[in-house]
């Protein structure tokens, strides 16, 4: 029976055992959106929405710890595979819910900058972008040397495939049911989520599904707005008549102010094409946030909990749960 369908499609670098990704991601939606709309978040904890999370940090892990075996240092091995220990986020996740909503401006950020820096991120950003000049956007050899994980993603067919299986098979299945659907993505997670997207609308045996729609593609910290990423999509040599996928409702993309990964935090100018080809109904690019997540190595603009526990995400999720 169609239902309200969310589904959370999340970035790169290592991560928590699927349940517990699962639960601090609805946490911080869930304790934003009671903030700003009670109702709303009523309805998100009720059997009346349910919730999906296109798991591939498995994959992620595995291919990290190899990349870096000192990494085996502070994960822990469960069954047969490598996964964050979960008290890694969830301690700084419940410091990060405390913000009031109104708390969320240019002035708190900067008090929190002043008080925590995550200085080894930017260090390592200056060293990989140095030998190719300033930092004006993402480079295929910036992306292969700063996040190795996104680079094999890009750069590897079969290894991508893997990936997007944790979210095609899903998809589809709830496209075919009916159900309306909101899928959030974060990162990388918005490159995973547009070839899954292209392929179930514009692939021969994905024909059963071509003509159902996402209503509502949330992007957050996004990276299609740089060339060299849209240069690596699914669809980036297919003539005009295949080029993007034409099952979006919605798409709304939020992008944080020194967010490097969404370096071009726009989307709308990049994909104007969609819209004007009737191939998605709208695009919105949102003000840029401040997000104000603090972890163990200090803060960082980019981690997916800082923008799902926003207000600004919160109440674009609430628009849609309550239409």
């Amino acid at each position: 029976m169609p239902q309200k369908h969310i589904f959370f499609v999340h970035g790169r670098n290592t991560k928590p055992e699927p349940a517990v990704l699962r639960r601090l991601v609805r946490r911080a939606l869930s304790a934003r959106l009671e903030r700003v709309d009670s109702d709303a978040a009523r309805l998100f904890e009720s059997p009346a929405i349910k919730f999906t999370v296109a798991y591939y940090g498995d994959l992620m892990n595995d291919l990290m710890v190899r990349a870096n075996p000192e990494l085996r240092q502070s994960m822990i091995w469960r069954g047969d595979k490598w996964y964050e220990p979960h008290q890694r986020d969830a301690s700084h996740l419940e410091q990060l819910l405390s913000r009031p909503s109104r708390r969320h401006t240019e002035r708190d950020y900067k008090d929190l900058a002043r008080e925590f820096k995550n200085p080894r991120f930017w260090n390592e950003v200056a060293r990989v972008l140095g030998p190719v000049g300033s930092i004006t956007g993402l480079t295929s050899y910036a992306i292969s040397r700063l996040f190795p994980d996104f680079g094999t993603y890009l750069n590897s067919r079969i290894w991508a495939s893997n990936i997007r299986a944790r979210l095609q098979g899903r998809l589809k299945r709830a496209l075919a049911r009916g159900d309306h659907i909101a899928l959030i993505a974060h990162s990388m997670g918005c490159v995973v989520s547009y070839d899954v997207l292209w392929k179930l609308s514009r692939m021969d045996e994905h024909r059963t599904v071509r003509d159902r729609k996402v209503s509502l593609w949330l992007t957050l910290g996004c990276p299609l707005g740089e060339r060299s990423i849209r240069n690596e999509l699914y669809d980036a040599y297919e003539p005009d008549d295949g080029l993007y996928p034409a099952n979006i409702g919605e798409w709304v993309n939020v992008a944080a102010h020194y967010d490097f990964v969404a370096h071009d935090g726009t989307v709308a100018d990049d994909f104007r094409e969609m819209r004007d080809w009737k191939l998605v109904d709208r695009i919105r690019d949102l003000p840029r946030i401040y997000t104000f997540w603090i972890g163990s190595k200090g803060s960082n603009p980019h981690k997916s909990y800082g923008y799902l526990n926003h207000p600004t995400v919160a109440r674009v999720l609430a628009r849609w749960i309550k239409q």
